[in-house]
Order: structure tokens, then C-alpha cells, then sequence
């Protein structure tokens, strides 16, 4: 079947498909299209973005730091903000305008630089805008999927969603640098506002119907009552406030890692460049392989389960990183490439059912708050992460500090998967 067929099958072979799975799912599978293309576009624009700044702006570490703080920060700005919104709003309309602002947004660049009015400040301000704008999506994204397919798809969903997103990791950055190479990091970036754009299209496709969010009857609440409310629904649910705990403690540690490898691979274990781009390419791999098995485990395993035995795999997998032999040997990079692919691996399919148990789990007109929340507070570790790996890597040593956090990721792991809550879910 070609592609279009795909996209444009007749309703009748999309019947109620009480045993079919969602490629049979006409307004999913054209979700899954436009966001597969958006993926690899958004990938293109991580590496161009830092490019320009280098080659173009001559942009010194600083600079560079704070173009990426400017991607950051609008996590911590607008996510609560982006969860009332989508708990009050239809959500398909609030994806469609996030697409078509960041198309609008990113043609600043290369029309900037082809006026040859492009500096540092213009780049921080696009990668905040669009940052914005991504964090409003993301948002909404979850809180979506739950009207537009049945609660026993979702796992099917977002795993067919998490194996986009491996795909987008490991062929976007290949086809980001073919493209800066021949057109020039600025005019790379089209790409990705043409990848908007075509997700917007797919979006506007859709046919199944979304319902209005239900007014509260005692009126609509202030914002911060709505922020206060999605918080409370956290916090109180003993589930979710245990998934959150345990995202948060992996993702401080996990950005540790992500700030001692390089330096790790690139001094200690001398594999140049390419070998730790190699290196690092394995965790998407491994990751489409989980999105692929999320479903097969969770059957198997059940929701709670498949997801704390995730997070055990991708803990447990960075004990190998530390223990690769230098002079960019076979031994260290078969060692090195199964931690990252067996921690791609377990993240996906952590995340797949995690997301999963939030969807089916949450009131729909909590969704889009709960979603924020989870986005919020385990995002905000990560500055901390960051400053915590460069400590440690000055204290001890770049293997000395991947050990000590391997360790700590295992240990928080296995009381993960101790954890009645997670485990009865």
C-alpha cells in the first residue's frame, strides 16, 4: 500500500475495529504522520540552530549557553500555564496554532540571515518563541490521544509515537548535517517549517470529533485555582506522585551523565567524534526496539509493571558505561553501545506506559494540568543535573562520576521496582 493509501484508506477498511490495531485507525494514522515529519524537522533545527550561532555569529561558550538556556526556559515558564489552557480549550485547534507559529517563527532565520541582520540576540529570541510554542504543544499532545482513540489503544499509540520519536533521534541529525553542508545551517531550518506544516495539514484532516471541555458549574476558575487544582491531582494520587518522584530522580542523574560522557568518550576513552556520535546513536535504536515491545510487555507484564521494569533496564544499564577500556577498543565499544541501546530500550518503554497510566488514569478535564505538572517537575531538575555533573567530573573524574551516578540511577531504580504502588497499577 502506498503512502497515500495509508493516509486516505476508505472509511469502510476503518470500521469500529474492536480487534484491529490503529494503522487501521484512518485519524491516527494521519497524527502519526504529521508529527513523524515534525519530529525529523524539529531534529534538524537542534543542530542548526547552535551551527549558525557558530559559524555565522562566531558565537563564543557563552553565547552558546545562553542560546541554550533560551530553548529551556520556556519548560519552566509556560507548562503550567500551557496545562490550563488545554484543560480548557479543545485541544486539536491549540496543536494546529503551536505548528503554524513555529513555521512563521523559525522563516526568521534564514530570512534574517539572507538580509544579513541575523545576530546572537535574534537566534535566543527564535529559540524561546518557538520553545513557547513547543512546550503549549507537547502539553496538549498528551492530553489529545485520549479522545481521539479508545483507552485499551493507548498503549498501542504512544508507542507507535515513542517509535517516531526513536526514528526522528537517529536519522535527524544525519539528515541535519547533510543539509546544513549543502544549503547552509540557516536555510536547513525551512525544513522544518515545511515538516509544520504538513503536520498541520494531517492535523486538519482529522474528522473524529473532540468535545468542548464541560464548564465547571460554578463558573470558570482563575488560572491559578486551575494551576493549584492540576498540582492537588498529582499530589494526592499515591501513583502518580510515585511515577513523579522516580522521572524527577532519573532525569537529574540521567543529565549528568548527558554532561560527563562526552568528556569520558572524548579524553579518557579517545573515541573522537564520530565514535561517540556513534555511541550516543545507539540509546535511539534501543529505544525504537522498546517502542516496538512496550505493548508485547505490558500485555505480559501488565501497565504498572512493564513500566518499573523500564526504568530497572535503562538504570541498570549505565553500570557498563564506566567500566568501557580507553584506545577506542572493540570490547569498549560493544560495552558502550549495549548501556546506551539497553537504556534506550528500558526509557521507552518506561515512558510509553507512564504516559499511558496518566491518560487512562486522569480525569479528561485534568489531563492537559496533570500532563504539565509531570513536564514541570521533572524538568526542573535538570539544571541541577547539569551543575551536578561538572562538580562531580572535576571532583573525581569523568569515569569516577559516571560510576557514582550509575550507581545512584540502579539503587532508585530497584526501589522502583519494589514499589507496591508502581507495581499493582
Amino acid at each position: 500500500m502506498s503512502a497515500s493509501e495509508l493516509l486516505d484508506a476508505p472509511a469502510a477498511e476503518a470500521e469500529p475495529e474492536r480487534h484491529r490495531g490503529l494503522w487501521h485507525h484512518r485519524d491516527f494514522r494521519r497524527l502519526w504522520a504529521g508529527q513523524t515529519v515534525a519530529l525529523l524537522g524539529s531534529r534538524v533545527t537542534e543542530l542548526a540552530l547552535p551551527v549558525t550561532a557558530i559559524v555565522l555569529l562566531d558565537a563564543g561558550p557563552a553565547q552558546l549557553g545562553l542560546l541554550n538556556s533560551a530553548q529551556y526556559l520556556p519548560v519552566l515558564c509556560v507548562t503550567l500555564l500551557a496545562g490550563v489552557l488545554a484543560d480548557r480549550v479543545r485541544r486539536r485547534p491549540l496543536l494546529i496554532t503551536a505548528n503554524l507559529g513555529r513555521a512563521a517563527i523559525l522563516t526568521a532565520v534564514p530570512l534574517l540571515a539572507w538580509l544579513g541582520g541575523l545576530g546572537i540576540g535574534a537566534l535566543c529570541a527564535v529559540a524561546f518563541a518557538t520553545g513557547v510554542l513547543t512546550a503549549l504543544f507537547d502539553v496538549a499532545y498528551q492530553a489529545y490521544l485520549p479522545s481521539l482513540v479508545r483507552k485499551e489503544q493507548l498503549v498501542e499509540g504512544n508507542s507507535k509515537l515513542q517509535g517516531s520519536r526513536s526514528v526522528a533521534e537517529t536519522a535527524g541529525q544525519g539528515l541535519g548535517g547533510t543539509l546544513i553542508q549543502l544549503l547552509t545551517a540557516p536555510f536547513a531550518i525551512l525544513l522544518d517549517c515545511f515538516g509544520y506544516l504538513f503536520a498541520t495539514a494531517m492535523l486538519l484532516r482529522i474528522r473524529t470529533p473532540e468535545a468542548r471541555p464541560a464548564r465547571p458549574a460554578g463558573g470558570r476558575s482563575s488560572v491559578r485555582a486551575d494551576v493549584v487544582a492540576g498540582l492537588r491531582m498529582t499530589l494526592r494520587s499515591r501513583l502518580l506522585r510515585v511515577i513523579m518522584l522516580h522521572a524527577s530522580l532519573y532525569n537529574l542523574l540521567w543529565d549528568v551523565v548527558l554532561v560527563v560522557f562526552p568528556l569520558y568518550g572524548l579524553r579518557e576513552l579517545g573515541l573522537g567524534p564520530a565514535g561517540l556520535g556513534l555511541v550516543i546513536a545507539a540509546g535511539s535504536v534501543g529505544a525504537f526496539g522498546g517502542a516496538l515491545s512496550a505493548g508485547t510487555l505490558g500485555v505480559r507484564l501488565g501497565t504498572g509493571r512493564a513500566m518499573v521494569v523500564g526504568m530497572a533496564v535503562a538504570s541498570a544499564a549505565t553500570l557498563l558505561l564506566p567500566l568501557a577500556p580507553g584506545s577506542g577498543s572493540t570490547l569498549g565499544y560493544a560495552l558502550l553501545g549495549t548501556g546506551y541501546v539497553l537504556n534506550g530500550f528500558g526509557i521507552a518503554v518506561f515512558n510509553i506506559h507512564s504516559v499511558t497510566l496518566r491518560q487512562a488514569t486522569v480525569p479528561t478535564e485534568l489531563i492537559g494540568r496533570v500532563s504539565a505538572t509531570f513536564r514541570f517537575v521533572t524538568w526542573a531538575v535538570i539544571p541541577l543535573g547539569g551543575l551536578l555533573g561538572g562538580l562531580l567530573a572535576a571532583a573525581v573524574g569523568p569515569r569516577a562520576a559516571l560510576a557514582v551516578t550509575a550507581a545512584g540511577l540502579t539503587a532508585g531504580a530497584l526501589a522502583f521496582l519494589c514499589s507496591r504502588t508502581a507495581t499493582r497499577s
